[in-house]
């Protein structure tokens, strides 16, 4: 992708006729190959004049990012970082390949850390086994979520189950073996019996698995009181398993021909968990680690949970703070502090007359007859911010230039936002190539907004609620001063970057209906907002809360049937997500066409009636009524959404 982009900005001349048309068809999604690629509108216009700063801060991050969304697992050191066969529940110590530390003093530790971790098989599944876990409390194994995802998923509000096989038709199923050693035949299996916990994404990467009662269980693992130092002498335990993505020289030198057998790897910590960073360690690791242990030798407490890595770069392990909040139930979100950050501008501000005369949302917009009144937060009216209105009075409104934001008090996000849109005036407007700046709406106290250091972790982005183009038409004045509208932080909410990446097709919404056939003049109101939770996940050393999931609702008037038509969408992964999709599989942050209903009751706003312009709200009435079951249409292109 980064190399398409960087042809193009080496071949089209800035500010172009070329550069003019492309653009427009990047709008359109109608770029050969545009969706091939993951190429967004935004991606495209940074290439055509020629800013690659950003991209180029993102590809410094590229592998890590991989590393997490595969959980690839890496030999780090090609020499002196041994992978010990357990036989017997010991390990021998005749050849370390030069190790450069002593583990003779710490041999009876080793054992009693290495009975406490088994393989985690499946059943009725086509693999046998899908990674390592241990025990963490009584009852409970933990791994990787990527390795309880497997076989197990949501299956409602905090719950958790067995996948359903659709081949077969049977429900998976889980057992830990505690054995697995190299020519030992015996096995010490443990059934799973259910699932009591697993993250979601952008959380720490965390399963927890509930064990049968009747069983005689190892005892759990000392979680150690303090983090790790840099350099502190550590090991993993787990059950590597044959993998290609490493060398295949390396692979020989360190596990010969046996595989998926218990082993020991000691080494080292590479990066300690500070500043909300992953910990990282250089023990020897191949597929089938995930979910290994990572412990102090010289105590034999447990210091962190292994899950990735990168080939002679360095592993990754969830740090024990995180598995002690997993434990506790609390949820947080993990971030990544970037080793080169592109820099941004100072935070600005703008004062109450700079807004003066903006016209924000029109209820008329559609015209006369087809008014589209802006939705109501009444069942958070005493956390929506109050302003001074056009005639000094109060408002919950708070206008810009072709849009309005209802902002939250608590969350200091826009509980909701609405826009105008018209594509037959839009203009298109340039973003400053010497980067964005982000502004303070002066009259909400700058302490009920969030600022340029809340965003300062590059895992953390700040998303436009109303997305910058929409409101760009009308006279080119007014629609410059729209887009610099769009650049307030009353218009932000935090969003992880892998929501960013992955949503394309929420971006593309407005173009897609928009450009449909039976949409009356180009014009379209658009309202959007987070779905806030008081689980949200709390970014790890802040007091801020991070939205899982984001909602749209678009309203067209229809050209054919001569009425409004409203449609509603969600982003995200979150609890709304988990409940529509129950014990399927689902996309990470994917888009999906839910009915306008299923959104408010999630956000608790009242859309006045929407409800019943919305085709797919009516279609999943008749399908209950005829006794059959419609919750969601996933959305991949625009071809998947539901007009009616």
């Amino acid at each position: 992708m980064l190399k398409a982009l960087e042809r193009t900005s080496q071949l089209v001349q800035p500010g172009s006729k070329l550069a003019e048309l492309i653009y427009r068809k990047a709008q359109l999604g109608m770029l050969p190959n545009q969706k091939l690629l993951g190429l967004s509108t935004d991606e495209i216009q940074a290439a055509l004049e020629g800013r690659r700063s950003a991209l180029e801060a993102t590809q410094q991050h590229e592998r890590v990012i991989e590393a997490r969304a595969l959980g690839i697992e890496a030999i780090v050191r090609q020499v002196a970082r041994p992978s010990l066969l357990v036989e017997d529940g010991k390990i021998s110590l005749t050849d370390t390949d030069g190790f450069p530390d002593d583990l003779t003093s710490h041999l009876q530790r080793i054992s009693d850390v290495v009975s406490r971790v088994g393989r985690v098989e499946i059943l009725n599944h086509r693999m046998d086994w899908a990674g390592t876990g241990w025990v963490v409390e009584d009852r409970i194994i933990i791994t990787n979520r990527h390795v309880a995802e497997f076989f197990a998923g949501p299956m409602g509000p905090g719950r958790y189950g067995f996948l359903l096989n659709t081949v077969s038709g049977r429900t998976y199923g889980s057992k830990i073996d505690f054995r697995e050693e190299y020519a030992r035949p015996e096995v010490v299996e443990v059934k799973v019996t259910g699932i009591r916990y697993i993250a979601g994404p952008g959380e720490p990467d965390i399963a927890l698995l509930q064990m049968d009662e009747s069983a005689t269980l190892p005892l759990p693992l000392i979680l150690a009181a303090k983090e790790v130092q840099r350099d502190q002498l550590i090991a993993v335990v787990g059950y590597p398993a044959y993998d290609s993505r490493n060398d295949q020289q390396d692979i020989a030198h360190y596990f010969g021909n046996i595989f998926n057998k218990k082993r020991f790897a000691p080494g080292y910590i590479t990066q300690q968990p500070a500043s909300g960073q992953d910990l990282m360690h250089d023990c020897t690791t191949l597929g089938g680690n995930s979910g290994s242990v990572l412990f102090d030798l010289e105590t034999g407490e447990a210091i962190g949970l292994h899950f990735a890595g990168n080939y002679l770069v360095g592993n990754y392990a969830v740090p024990v703070r995180a598995i002690k909040a997993a434990l506790a139930g609390v949820r947080t979100m993990i971030s990544l502090a970037t080793t080169e950050k592109v820099e941004e501008k100072a935070d600005g501000s703008h004062d109450a007359e700079y807004f003066l005369g903006r016209d924000g949302y029109q209820v008329s917009f559609l015209g006369a007859g087809f008014e589209v009144p802006l939705p109501d937060c009444n069942a958070h009216h005493n956390d929506l911010i109050q302003v001074s209105g056009t005639n000094g009075e109060k408002t919950v409104e708070i206008t810009y230039r072709h849009f309005s934001v209802l902002y939250s008090r608590s969350r200091r996000v826009p509980r909701l936002t609405a826009v105008n849109i018209d594509g037959a005036t839009h203009k298109r407007i340039k973003r400053q190539k010497s980067g964005d700046q982000w502004f303070f709406d002066l009259r909400i106290s700058p302490e009920l907004q969030l600022n340029k250091n809340d965003y300062g972790l590059s895992l953390i982005d700040r998303g436009h609620m109303v997305r910058r183009e929409d409101p760009n038409w009308g006279a080119i004045e007014e629609a410059q001063q729209a887009n610099d509208d769009t650049f307030h932080y009353t218009n932000a909410a935090p969003q992880h970057s892998r929501l960013n990446q992955n949503n394309k097709t929420w971006l593309g919404l407005e173009n897609y209906i928009l450009d449909n056939a039976r949409t009356f003049g180009l014009q379209a109101c658009v309202f959007t907002g987070p779905i806030l939770r008081e689980n949200d996940p709390l970014l790890e050393n802040t007091n801020v809360q991070i939205p899982l999931e984001f909602w749209k609702v678009v309203v067209v008037r229809d050209a054919e049937r001569n009425k409004l038509h409203a449609t509603g969408y969600v982003l995200g992964q979150g609890q709304l997500v988990r409940d529509i999709t129950e014990g399927f599989l689902y996309d990470e942050f994917g888009t999906y066409q839910v009915a306008i209903t299923t959104i408010a009751k999630a956000s608790g706003i009242n859309f006045k009636g929407l409800e019943e312009n919305d085709p797919l709200g009516k279609r999943i009435r008749e399908e209950e009524a005829a006794g059959g079951r419609l919750i969601a249409i996933p959305i991949s292109s625009e071809r998947d959404i539901y007009f009616g």
